[in-house]
């Protein structure tokens, strides 16, 4: 057995998992992502301003989402980088707990170092997504049950604490329900006190009559919420209710495989399967915890239905996923001498990591899969030193790649500006259009609830009285819709298929890498219309 590089400095290990997560959020930054976070910003905005934000859509009873972030945007502005503070709190106090639990200073430096550069992680840093603070109720769980014997009542609070505030944030957090019945048989098992489950179980039932009793209170029905998370489903390419049985086979064997593959969390999973086996074999407590936490987790994404009508396993979205990492990490860390020091656990990882890569290329991603043997080289080759500093590279240098490619994508910042520019310089008369995603994402966009001017979509548009049409309007194409909305990449086409009906003549046009931005004046069909266009490029 190889000996590895001794680690001793646990305390500037946590400073500087935080520093990194607090850099990220501030220099990373890449926008909004024109969806969910949209809605959750503004729930949080008007919880804060006293309005009753409960209308009875599935996300509103989120209020674990959005209740911090429109703490901050109600404290310091309505803006979207203030509202998304709430994830980096998340971030850090669920790293704090889990460096908390770590026994042994090289664990507490794994477990920063697999915690922080997971990149959907990192990702949904400076976003608002229930996801973001569901990561921290995860960690709260195992922090939780680890402190069991010592002081059973205020555990149990917390744990029940966990499942319901997590509960009411997102709803896989249920994928952890078999998780206290798992533990209540280990402790059986090994004749330990059970006083901690008569408080947990007391509370989160107690927690449950009461959630159950305020919508028998407020909607005359007890099972409300349920329902509205029934009524929620619908058909989609990510429903499998309305699939054939093949399709569905594929999800339950081999898909969430090469989704772990594609989305680089098989590394995670695979370094952590040293411990939850160990776990088993020795039977020690903490390992115990987070192996039968991780398993719980992961066999509710692979086989748990998300609707109580018919069997509809979750889409394995990369987003939903990362409430893995805090797990998966901690598992890695407890049995880092294991994977990068014992002989057969470290051929043993590298193996089935490389295998990932073979995956990888299965499926046509030749990045990735560059990606698992470089990283398979690296723990099954190198020598503990160079090892150390070649892992460390490989788990930062996809952030940076990722980073630089979001921002070539999307830059953010000039869409917003330009986006702006053109807003005010529209009115009434002389109406901007663009993406319904810019439609519905504007409040956000603008930083303000109630804009004066608004931006609408081509159906809006098509709403206008045909008695007072408009003598010109602009069309704003974002080029990043082609990427993250395919659907909307025929606005142009359709926009100019009904100018032409409704004698809109194309007279000015504005691109570049990100935007395209085209000017339409009314004209009488009668008249000779000019010939071509005038094209000014955006510097």
């Amino acid at each position: 057995m190889e000996k590895s590089v001794k680690l001793h400095q646990p305390n500037a290990y946590l400073i500087t998992g935080i520093l990194l997560l607090i850099g990220y959020w501030f220099f990373a930054y890449d926008g909004i992502t024109f969806s969910d976070d949209v809605a959750y910003i503004k729930y949080g905005q008007n919880f804060w301003l006293g309005k009753d934000v409960l209308t009875g859509e599935h996300f509103t009873f989120r209020w674990g989402a959005y209740i911090l972030s429109g703490f901050f945007t109600f404290l310091f502005g309505f803006n979207d980088r203030i509202a998304s503070l709430s994830s980096l709190v998340y971030y850090i106090g669920a790293l704090c707990l889990l460096w908390t639990v770590m026994p042994k200073a090289s664990s507490k430096f794994w477990l920063v170092l697999f915690f922080i550069p997971n990149i959907y992680l990192l990702h949904f840093l400076p976003k608002v997504y229930p996801d973001s603070p569901l990561i921290f109720w995860t960690a709260l769980i195992p922090y939780a049950a680890n402190a069991r014997f010592k002081r059973p009542l205020e555990s149990g609070l917390l744990m029940a604490l966990a499942f319901f505030v997590g509960f009411c944030t997102k709803e896989t957090i249920i994928y952890l329900a078999p998780f206290p019945a798992m533990l209540l048989v280990f402790d059986y098992i090994r004749d330990n006190s059970k006083i901690f489950y008569i408080y947990f179980f007391s509370f989160i039932t107690l927690m449950g009559i009461l959630y159950l009793g305020y919508f028998e209170w407020k909607y005359d029905d007890a099972l409300f919420r349920f329902r509205s998370i029934q009524e929620g489903h619908y058909v989609s390419a990510y429903s499998y209710f309305d699939k054939g049985w093949l399709e569905m086979l594929e999800r339950l064997t081999f898909v969430p495989i090469t989704t772990f593959v594609e989305r680089t969390y098989w590394i995670w999973i695979v370094l952590s399967i040293p411990s939850i086996i160990r776990a088993f074999l020795t039977q020690r407590d903490l390992p115990m915890i987070f192996s039968l936490c991780t398993i719980s987790m992961i066999l509710g994404f692979w086989l748990m239905s998300t609707s109580f009508s018919y069997y509809n396993p979750i889409h394995l979205n990369p987003r939903h996923l990362i409430i893995l990492i805090p797990l998966l990490s901690a598992n890695i860390a407890l049995e880092n001498y294991r994977w990068m020091d014992n002989f057969f656990w470290n051929k043993f990882c590298s193996i089935w990591i490389a295998f990932g890569g073979f995956i990888a290329l299965s499926l046509m991603e030749w990045n990735i899969a560059i990606y698992y043997f470089l990283f398979a080289a690296c723990l099954g080759l190198l020598n503990p030193k160079f090892r150390l500093v070649g892992m460390v590279f490989l788990m930062i240098l996809p952030v940076f790649i990722a980073v630089k490619n979001q921002t070539d994508l999307k830059n953010y910042p000039h869409f917003k500006n330009a986006f702006i520019q053109n807003l005010n310089n529209s009115d009434r008369n002389s109406p901007l259009l663009t993406h319904q995603f810019i439609c519905d994402s504007q409040e956000v966009i603008l930083e303000n609830l109630s804009p004066v001017r608004r931006a609408i979509s081509l159906e809006e548009f098509k709403d206008y009285p045909n008695l007072d049409p408009p003598q010109n309007f602009t069309l704003f194409i974002y080029k990043y819709s082609q990427h993250a909305y395919p659907k909307h990449a025929s606005l142009l086409q359709n926009v100019r298929e009904f100018a032409e009906k409704n004698n809109y003549l194309q007279t000015e046009s504005r691109e570049d890498q990100w935007l395209k931005i085209i000017r339409f004046e009314k004209i009488n069909p009668l008249s000779p219309q000019p010939k071509g266009e005038f094209a000014l490029n955006i510097e």
